[in-house]
């Protein structure tokens, strides 16, 4: 099944046009669909009480990059509870690039809404001075109206950089307008921005690949051991599936 003939393919769905403007712009760069398991690409369950069921689908959509992209991924989930976008990019490790990240989240009574480039190695050992001022001068523009969620934990800060967008919105129109207007503009200049420094970017030498290549496995086994998003898939989904999800899928090495 093909993203565009699900439903998170339509206006209706929260983070379509996010969706639709990572998917355009990943194609621009000869990117080729990966193909994901029957089981984890596609998945419609049930929740909530006996006397109150919901229906949720899950679609997981995934691309390669012959020399730039080892695997980019977008979960997409939708419910009448819950839409989530989470998207990564896990660069080759020939190329010292911190990954990319997006993890939009509605939940009952708020949005949860994180953007960054996330880096697997030191911040001084992977990004110059000119593409710190350049995030934080993004961030700080986004976060003029996106109001800055509370501060992260030292554990969870070390695996995001001085630019992260980090927001909590309650659930009312003013936000929607936000998510629609100063959020989407963010993340199409974080993405634009993105994928200009991965693809010209030079190979790195050896010594710096083998420390990407660690960089990236200590990144992904921290998200695989905690992941905030399990408590959530495992009510939507039950923890079997989800334990599956994350370790085969979501943060694979």
């Amino acid at each position: 099944m093909l993203i565009q003939d699900t439903i998170f393919y339509r206006q209706d769905w929260r983070w379509y046009s996010f969706l639709k403007y990572l998917t355009d712009n990943l194609s621009k760069y000869n990117c080729s669909e990966k193909i994901i398991p029957s089981e984890y690409s596609y998945k419609a369950s049930k929740y909530g009480s006996k006397k109150s069921k919901k229906n949720v689908n899950l679609f997981t959509w995934g691309v390669t990059h012959k020399k730039r992209i080892k695997f980019a991924r977008a979960v997409c989930i939708s419910s009448p509870d819950y839409s989530v976008l989470n998207f990564l990019i896990i660069p080759n490790t020939i190329y010292n690039v911190p990954f990319f990240g997006v993890d939009f989240v509605s939940l009952p009574n708020s949005y949860l809404l994180v953007l960054d480039f996330q880096p697997s190695l030191k911040i001084q050992n992977q990004y110059n001075n000119e593409l710190i001022e350049k995030l934080i001068k993004l961030k700080n523009h986004c976060h003029s109206s996106l109001p800055l969620a509370e501060k992260m934990s030292v554990d969870v800060a070390r695996f995001f950089s001085p630019g992260v967008i980090w927001s909590k919105l309650p659930k009312e129109e003013r936000s929607d307008f936000l998510i629609a207007n100063q959020l989407y503009t963010s993340f199409k200049e974080y993405l634009d921005l993105y994928l200009e420094i991965l693809f010209e970017s030079k190979e790195a030498n050896m010594e710096m690949q083998k420390e990407l290549k660690s960089g990236q496995n200590n990144y992904l086994k921290f998200r695989r051991d905690n992941d905030p998003a399990r408590p959530m898939l495992s009510s939507l989904f039950g923890k079997e599936f989800t334990e599956s999800l994350i370790k085969e899928v979501l943060f694979t090495t």
